[in-house]
C-alpha cells in the first residue's frame, strides 16, 4: 500500500467550495468542563477543587506507599 505525500497532492481550485455536510459533521459543542477543563487560572467550584485535592492525595499516597506503577516495576 503506497502512502500519498503532502507534495503530491494538487491544490484546490480558486473557485472550490466547502462541501455543506462538512460543516454538519463538525460538532459545535465543547468537551465538558469535567472532562477537560479550562487550563487558564480562574474561578472553580468548590466541588471540582475537592475532587482535584483528593485525586491528588490519593496518587500522593500511593506514590509514598510505594504502590504507584507510574514509574514502572522497579527490576
Amino acid at each position: 500500500m503506497s502512502e500519498t505525500r503532502f507534495e503530491d497532492v494538487a491544490a484546490a481550485e480558486g473557485d472550490a467550495v466547502v462541501d455543506p455536510h462538512f460543516a454538519e459533521l463538525r460538532s459545535t459543542q465543547l468537551l465538558p468542563t469535567s472532562y477537560m477543563p479550562p487550563t487558564m487560572a480562574g474561578h472553580r467550584t468548590p466541588t471540582m477543587r475537592l475532587v482535584s485535592l483528593i485525586l491528588v492525595g490519593i496518587f500522593g499516597l500511593a506514590t509514598v506507599l510505594g504502590i504507584c506503577l507510574t514509574y514502572g516495576p522497579g527490576y
